[in-house]
């Protein structure tokens, strides 16, 4: 027994050394483990950082007593025929005030350059070296060389190196007018903005309004010429200039000229901090000696969103006045989910009661123009379930690394330990509003960090991870190509069929037509493709809207699951001219064809219902009437907000020492015509039909890659005629074609027999770009006839193909009528405008003309 006990208790004293030897080894393993954790973490928020602050000189110029033009400045090439920001008159005797808002840097040298818009030609490269310093700012006064053209527009480059090595650049378009009252219209956008803040005096602005139904007159968001005196007045707010206005010339003729004006102003409310608010308006005026006539007017307003505890209730985030759309992604049961407020990135995550602060030049209302500088935009790629978010930042960087440059940068928040972290910055010469339209129009970033954008017309993959890139798709053209509504599939033309390639998988399937078919895009429905399928026999042109390609099916096709639907009346006669989505339906412009001679007319409309899900968004945004300030947005927030436990986040970055920059291989002359709008650049094509019918319906400009105008929305004249083009007959060795093609070259100092060429193959428009080597011939079939006329406005006459196979000179109009020289009768007469209107469109408008290439 005595040994027995004796073993129990050894065993037991084996046991409790044992056990506490392993408490020690745990123990120390805890407390390394801690220390470890600790130096890690002191190690990551040692490699962490604040985004640097703005340190750029700004660059604005004066004309009078206004200043004009602020530029911000790039450390990167930028190509030149997209940089448009701004236009800048010269003074009397070709002279140029210009100033430097320093912001704490001083010049070692100060420079200018002068090119044609394409900057393939150097006019002028001038050091300044008479310039003086005031208080924060340098001045100059600076001639221009008697080497550029009157009237005709040059790109200004400015160039500058500070004491401490920064060499930066800052772009501008100049131009010499002979004639444009510049002073008289900067005094008058000036004049109207003012009057806006004080009701009396703007009693004078009501002969220039337009005031009807509409106007939109709920939100001070969004106000124009069309609001009513009231609203444009600003109601009741009584808001104050907190910044001087800044007024950008975007556009200037003798007559017309397109500006900006940028400023702040704050409302103080009792008991409530100062609000404050960047406002935007856009004038485009008339000038005559007689009046100013206001033919546009626009102001946007947006609040400056603090993110503070102020705008956080029970269920809403208060926003304010918001004149941009606001934009919100969420993850899948809606407790996570960023937006976009005043130009900054946040992310809630109502699991953790946190608000973080992602990204945002601007910190807040600031008087630092640079960092209000709104040339950039954010797009929020996805929010996941663990409150992770991953965007993009593109356009003109204002601070951080990427100072003064263009481009997309890609990042990544990450919530767990409250870092953004930099994937992959790419640097595109565009100029930033350019580069924001193409990354809106496709853009993506998926879960594995690749990065697909639509830069010109070239879709590049960017792999983050091997820093390498790849060419997704080419010369992709708009209408060619759509993308569904959660981004992560594109489907584009690709020879008669189309691809469909899954950013997110990176699986791509290829539909294939059948022998003598092609396949037509319609649009996305849900995630689902919508496509026609026609023969290409059958393709016709049509009277009023040029090409028709008759669809005889429309297929809705599932990349997992096939062809899920189809639709097909052509037992009926029935085809299908185009398809438009709308939610769930799908419209359809159908045609009934003629049997006897092959030809289609209209009739009536069809749609098709689809069980696409419609996404189940779970918090929203929700307008709210509110006294004084109208119409506020703010955001439902689906599971509640808990005011109280509310922490709110700043994020640092992380710090890498590899460089993280990816270039691509970016075609300068990849973007045939862009169209430029109120605000800058408004789409861009591949086809001259679609720029110019762009430009003319929203009264903008179409630039070719050469930075030459082929189309510019202005004042016509009341009438204009061609004299120099005199009558000339057709006959029986030369058709009506051939006379309005050697009509036209000999107008332009050119000698060719057009009928020889055409019996030997080539058409219209070979003869034509053959013989005017200093032109761009313009294909403009499809354009309205009111379009065209501005051509012969500028004494450029019009080719126009007839129906019949006959041909006619467009040369001259009036208010009433056109001018056309008529070989088939051999003579110049008019014809009424409506019966212009439809003797051109019954062969689709086939107009051809041309415009003069730069020098």
């Amino acid at each position: 027994m005595e040994a027995g006990r004796n073993s129990w208790l050894l065993t037991e004293l084996f046991m409790k050394k044992a056990l506490i030897k392993a408490i020690i080894v745990l123990a120390v393993f805890l407390t390394s483990a801690m220390v470890t954790s600790r130096i890690i973490n002191k190690d990551s928020l040692d490699m962490t950082s604040e985004m640097t602050p703005a340190s750029f000189p700004v660059v604005c110029m004066q004309y009078g007593d206004t200043g004009i033009n602020r530029m911000f400045g790039y450390t990167m090439d930028m190509e030149l025929n997209y940089m448009r920001s701004s236009i800048t008159p010269l003074m009397p005797g070709r002279k140029i005030l210009l100033k430097i808002l320093l912001h704490e840097n001083y010049l070692s040298k100060l420079s200018y350059e002068i090119r044609t818009l394409d900057g393939l030609r150097l006019i002028e490269n001038t050091e300044i070296t008479d310039y003086e310093y005031g208080e924060g700012t340098a001045t100059a006064e600076l001639t221009v060389k008697d080497l550029i053209e009157s009237d005709r527009e040059y790109e200004m480059i400015v160039c500058l190196e500070t004491v401490d090595g920064k060499k930066i650049d800052y772009y501008t378009r100049i131009i010499n007018p002979t004639e444009s009252h510049v002073e008289e219209k900067l005094n008058y956008v000036a004049d109207f903005s003012a009057k806006t803040f004080h009701k009396g005096l703007a009693e004078d602005l009501i002969k220039y309004l337009e005031s009807d139904s509409q106007g939109d007159n709920s939100s001070f968001g969004h106000v124009n010429i069309h609001s009513s005196f009231e609203q444009v007045t600003w109601g009741e707010l009584s808001p104050l200039r907190v910044t001087e206005p800044m007024v950008t010339i975007k556009e200037i003729t003798p007559a017309t000229g397109n500006f900006l004006i940028d400023y702040y102003v704050s409302v103080n409310e009792p008991d409530h901090d100062i609000r404050y608010f960047k406002v935007r308006e856009f004038y485009r005026i008339r000038y005559t000696k007689e009046r100013m006539y206001l033919l546009d007017f626009e102001r946007t307003m947006d609040e400056v969103f603090l993110n503070d505890k102020a705008a956080y209730s029970e269920e809403t985030i208060m926003l304010g006045i918001r004149g941009e759309e606001t934009v919100i992604r969420e993850n899948e049961d809606g407790s996570c989910f960023a937006f976009v407020a005043g130009g900054n990135l946040y992310a809630y995550d109502s699991n953790g009661s946190t608000t973080a602060y992602l990204f945002g030049f601007n910190d807040g209302f600031s008087e630092d123009e640079r960092i209000m500088n709104d040339e950039h935009a954010i797009r929020i790629m996805n929010v996941d379930e663990a409150g992770n978010v991953t965007f993009l930042i593109y356009g003109y960087m204002s601070r951080g690394l990427h100072e003064g440059e263009c481009g997309v940068a890609a990042y990544r928040y990450d919530a767990s330990v409250n870092t953004i972290e930099e994937l992959a910055y790419i640097p595109v010469p565009h100029s930033p509003d350019l580069l924001m339209r193409e990354v809106e129009k496709l853009s993506y970033m998926n879960t594995d960090g690749n990065i697909y954008l639509l830069i010109g017309d070239t879709l590049y993959g960017i792999h983050s991870g091997t820093r390498s890139v790849e060419t997704v798709a080419e010369d992709l053209t708009e209408g060619d190509f759509f993308v569904t509504k959660s981004e992560r599939i594109v489907a584009f033309r690709r020879d008669n069929g189309i691809r469909i390639f899954n950013f997110e998988s990176g699986k791509v399937n290829d539909l294939e037509p059948s022998y003598g078919q092609q396949l037509k895009l319609i649009s996305f429905i849900g995630e689902d493709l919508v496509y026609g399928v026609f023969r290409t026999r059958e393709v016709t042109r049509d009277g009023l809207s040029g090409l028709i390609e008759p669809m005889f099916r429309i297929v809705i096709y599932n990349s997992l699951e096939g062809e899920i639907m189809s639709y097909s009346r052509e037992s009926d006669g029935i085809y299908i001219r185009s398809g438009e989505v709308r939610e769930n339906q799908i419209i359809l412009k159908r045609l009934l064809k003629n049997e006897e001679d092959g030809t289609f007319e209209d009739t009536t409309d069809d749609q098709i219902m689809n069980s696409a899900d419609i996404a189940d968004v779970k918090n929203t945004i929700d307008p709210v009437a509110v006294e004084i300030y109208e119409t506020l947005t703010r955001i439902f927030v689906h599971n509640g907000i808990d005011a109280g436990k509310l922490k709110f986040l700043h994020p640092k970055f992380v710090l890498f020492e590899e460089d993280r920059k990816i270039a691509l291989n970016i075609e300068p002359d990849a973007i045939r015509y862009t169209v430029y709008g109120k605000y800058g650049v408004d789409s861009f094509y591949n086809d001259e039909q679609n720029a110019v019918m762009r430009a003319y319906n929203i009264a903008g400009s179409s630039i070719n890659f050469r930075g030459d105008y082929i189309f510019r929305k202005g004042v016509r004249s009341a009438k204009n005629q061609i004299m120099a083009i005199t009558e000339a007959a057709s006959d029986e060795d030369r058709g009506s074609l051939a006379v309005c093609l050697d009509t036209m070259l000999e107008y332009e100092g050119q000698v060719r027999n057009s009928q020889y060429m055409l019996d030997h193959g080539q058409n219209a428009i070979d003869i034509l770009e053959d013989a005017l080597i200093d032109y761009e011939v313009l294909d403009l079939n499809g354009v309205s006839l009111d379009a065209v006329l501005y051509y012969v406005n500028r004494d450029i006459p019009v080719l126009v193909r007839l129906e019949d196979g006959n041909a006619m000179l467009l040369i001259g109009f009036n208010e009433s009528n056109t001018v056309v020289m008529d070989p088939t009768e051999g003579e110049i007469r008019k014809i009424g405008m409506e019966d212009s209107e439809t003797l051109f469109g019954e062969s689709g408008n086939s107009f051809v003309t041309y415009v003069k290439k730069a020098d």
